[in-house]
């Protein structure tokens, strides 16, 4: 009599795990982060580019689970970055100030440029987007103040008095100075995050 190994989800062609994966991202990102711990073959799948192109929106909400949760805050940004490559506005917005939030010159010279390629100078689209975000945190209810304890919200250019769209009579354009908008805008991120 001839025996028949047991058939597990690792025998399943690649392209058909890519295509399962898929399908749960599109009905529930919470259900595609949990897919990571169910074998190997899932957790190496969760960076397949074709999930990425076909999940950006997926894999921007594991990447804010995965950041801000705390538990997993390496690979949450990695989903952040990657999300970001797509060019989804607001996981560009997300990973590309969290860079810009960076103590270290090179990742907040990479958040700059992330964010200005991205965004064009007009302040509305960035609210906009900003909304967005904000009510996605709040959905997911991910408030972990620890990432922006000790933010920098200044232009890191030191003789620039900053943009200060609120106050009469003084107000920095933003073609003048994008770090100085950014600034002003990771400002705002961090404020509305510590009393959200």
């Amino acid at each position: 009599m001839e025996v028949t190994q047991p058939k597990t989800i690792e025998n399943l062609p690649q392209d058909m795990l890519v295509e399962i994966l898929s399908r749960v991202g599109s009905y529930s990102s919470d259900q595609l982060f949990m897919c990571k711990s169910v074998c190997k073959s899932f957790s190496k799948l969760s960076k397949d580019p074709l999930l990425l192109k076909r999940n950006p929106n997926a894999i921007f909400r594991w990447g804010l689970i995965g950041y801000f949760d705390g538990r997993h805050t390496d690979y949450g940004l990695e989903c952040l970055k990657q999300a970001s490559n797509s060019q989804l506005k607001e996981a560009v917005y997300v990973y590309g100030l969290i860079m810009f939030a960076s103590c270290k010159i090179e990742e907040k010279h990479v958040g700059l440029q992330i964010l200005n390629e991205t965004f064009p100078p007009e302040p509305e689209m960035v609210v906009a987007v900003r909304t967005r975000v904000f009510d996605l945190l709040r959905c997911l209810c991910l408030f972990n103040r620890r990432h922006f304890a000790y933010v920098a919200t200044s232009c890191p250019i030191s003789d620039h008095r900053g943009y200060f769209p609120h106050i009469h009579g003084f107000e920095l354009t933003i073609l003048e100075c994008m770090s100085c908008f950014w600034a002003y805008e990771l400002g705002v991120f961090v404020n509305r995050f510590a009393y959200n």
